[in-house]
């Protein structure tokens, strides 16, 4: 008698055991969890930027949720070639970090030296890998460095060394289901890149200089500013829509209705009248000093992407996208 209640009480023990497994593996979290994905870490990657290609964001609350699952990283801020991290699934991470209304601005590659003028008054201080930046803030690129800026919707902006950007406009309108970022460059180099993501929003990305506003179409373009002023612009993929500066910036950042472009050949005086909008297209250039604008031509993409400049950029839009060069 004694040993039936014992089998009894074994087999409930059992089917009880088993229906906890069964209850578990239907769950949602468990669904979740076994989404999750583990990344080796590659020369140059940061948090921030694997955050941006897993889950098309970044903040600091993101990387606190991965210390528990990952006890053998030692510092987030400078990971380690080879190192493995586990990654929630974009559900889990959803849950538990919603996503931001605020637009920012996000440090994924940092080669130093480089500044940081949080405003226009306040004192220059370190960039910092991972560090976020909001409008205004201003970035000084000296010698030997270089950085990487991220923004939601695969929207990125590199600087070579010698380059003095300011951030503007980080709007998010979830009535016009829209967002916009504005940039000025003062002088140097800069690569602007959208990344083809499934968005609902549309993506803005404007970047002025003293003769030109670029604005991107899902594009990969590299923009020259040189100590005359004068702006050289190369686009390696899609289209750019070059603006006059003269005109004035809506503050929605998205100029509508221009008139017919005026394409001047060599050296002219440019009034605002005379030219408006000139669509650029892959693999065209355009020179613009503050006298004229020229007629676009062809350049040797070819022999471009063999620079370190314009090979490095593609290398890491391949690396963000995971997508071959178009």
């Amino acid at each position: 008698m004694k040993k039936n209640k014992q089998s009894r009480k074994s087999r409930i023990q059992i089917t009880l055991f088993l229906s906890i497994i069964t209850i578990l593996l239907l769950s949602p979290f468990y669904v979740e969890a076994s989404e999750r994905q583990s990344i080796t870490v590659k020369a140059n990657d940061s948090i921030s930027f694997l955050c941006f290609k897993i889950y098309g964001r970044f903040n600091t609350e993101m990387t606190k949720q991965f210390v528990t699952i990952n006890p053998h990283i030692k510092d987030w801020n400078n990971l380690a070639e080879g190192e493995e991290i586990t990654f929630l699934s974009q559900k889990e991470m959803n849950s538990i970090v919603p996503e931001q209304k605020i637009e920012t601005v996000v440090i994924t590659f940092l080669k130093h030296p480089v500044i940081i003028k949080k405003d226009t008054k306040g004192p220059h201080k370190k960039a910092l890998l991972n560090m976020i930046l909001n409008s205004q803030d201003g970035l000084e690129v000296k010698n030997g460095g270089s950085v990487e800026l991220m923004m939601s919707h695969g929207r990125v902006i590199r600087l070579d060394e010698g380059s003095t950007l300011r951030i503007g406009t980080l709007m998010s309108d979830e009535h016009k289901k829209s967002v916009v970022g504005k940039f000025k460059l003062f002088l140097g180099r800069l690569w602007g890149k959208v990344l083809q993501v499934k968005s609902r929003k549309k993506k803005e990305m404007y970047v002025s200089t003293p003769t030109l506003v670029a604005g991107v179409r899902g594009t990969a373009y590299d923009l020259q500013l040189k100590r005359d002023q004068s702006s050289i612009i190369k686009v390696f993929e899609g289209e750019v829509e070059i603006y006059n500066p003269l005109q004035k910036m809506p503050e929605s950042g998205i100029i509508k209705d221009f008139k017919k472009p005026h394409r001047v050949q060599g050296p002219h005086r440019i009034t605002e009248k005379e030219w408006d909008e000139l669509l650029l297209r892959q693999y065209q250039q355009v020179i613009v000093t503050k006298e004229g604008i020229s007629m676009p031509i062809s350049f040797d993409h070819e022999t471009e992407r063999k620079t370190e400049w314009i090979k490095w950029n593609e290398e890491r839009d391949i690396s963000l996208s995971g997508k071959e060069i178009l």
